[in-house]
């Protein structure tokens, strides 16, 4: 069997699909498998070794008729016997209809029309609202099989280890690592830098030797060097803007416990196993927390009452996901997982 799976985006979501994917092959198994994703994204798809070929989907540029039939014209390379759409939108629902694969599986409840492009359609069924789960079921009706959700077989390279070991290398003693992502794609997601900081000086306090660093893009630096600044005795490295997709994997799995906000890196770090300690305000932990055993990860829940709003900006005006919460609160979580991985 020729399989092609459409999840272009986004890095927690393409995440998401992994357990469902390897569910796949281990009940039912390809003879290949192909993965349409976005070209900035495509590195994380290196993680799992089970990816015959990648076909990147040049999302900005698909004003353009020649690169529209260009990615058609790759997407066709080969013949595919089913499309599984775990993405649901119209674009992947369009994507599916392309591969002009006989059989092309999505949701029933997929968004802007997308359910027209497939031959089979499925609703999760009732009580399953993480995107994982969400994914799982979708395979497990679409191929009639059964089976638990387990943890992708993800692999870090040697290079990519390296890489990380230079990093780790730079930060002072041999203590345990705590990593640490303070943004995300969402304003409203991101909790105060207060918040972070004294979080770390209090861990910092309680493990003496405790190594942090802070992970973020180009764009985070800013932010991170502020953060940097507020935690003197944690003594965080600022690796914003330095890391590649599959450095930063490497790095996730290298440390003991993440301190996050709801993003892409909370995702892979939970895919690699690494215990997280999450923040949650604008988003749900049921659709979109850290997946794993039970008490394996830590989740805070905001205080405020219009909590999760899912809105982009913070309706009151106001960083309030962080009011109520002790402090110490988060720093025992972390405390409780620093020694657990």
């Amino acid at each position: 069997m020729r399989v092609l799976v459409v999840k272009p985006s986004s890095l927690g979501d393409v995440v998401h699909a992994f357990p469902a994917v390897e569910l796949l092959r281990q009940k039912v198994g390809w003879e290949s498998l192909t993965w349409v994703i976005n070209a900035k994204l495509a590195e994380i798809l290196d993680l799992y070794p089970f990816i015959n070929r990648k076909v990147l989907f040049p999302r900005e540029q698909l004003t353009h008729w020649s690169a529209l039939r260009g990615f058609a014209a790759s997407l066709r390379q080969e013949k595919y016997d089913v499309v599984i759409d775990f993405q649901g939108l119209l674009r992947s629902g369009v994507i599916s209809w392309l591969s002009r694969s006989p059989r092309r599986i999505g949701f029933k409840d997929g968004r802007e029309g997308s359910p027209w492009f497939y031959t089979e359609s499925y609703i999760p069924q009732n009580g399953i609202l993480h995107a994982v789960a969400k994914n799982v079921d979708l395979v497990r009706q679409a191929f009639r099989i059964d089976g638990d959700v387990r943890r992708a077989p993800l692999r870090i390279r040697a290079e990519w280890q390296a890489r990380a070991d230079e990093h780790l290398a730079a930060m002072q003693g041999e203590g345990p690592v705590v990593a640490v992502a303070c943004t995300s794609r969402w304003r409203s997601k991101d909790w105060p830098l207060t918040c972070f900081a004294q979080t770390l000086e209090l861990v910092a306090q309680q493990v003496p030797n405790v190594r942090c660093w802070l992970l973020g893009a180009p764009a985070d630096v800013s932010r991170c060097e502020q953060l940097a600044a507020m935690a003197p005795t944690a003594r965080p490295l600022n690796l914003a803007g330095k890391t590649d997709m599959a450095t930063l994997a490497a790095l996730l799995a290298s440390s003991n416990v993440l301190l996050t906000n709801d993003s892409g890196p909370m995702h892979i770090a939970a895919a690699l196993g690494t215990p997280c300690v999450a923040l949650f305000g604008a988003t749900s932990p049921e659709k979109t927390g850290p997946y794993g055993e039970d008490g394996w990860h830590a989740v805070i829940r905001s205080r405020c009452p219009q909590s999760p709003c899912f809105q982009k900006e913070c309706p009151r005006g106001e960083d309030c996901c962080a009011q109520d919460i002790p402090i110490e609160v988060i720093a025992q979580q972390i405390l409780a997982r620093i020694y657990k991985k």
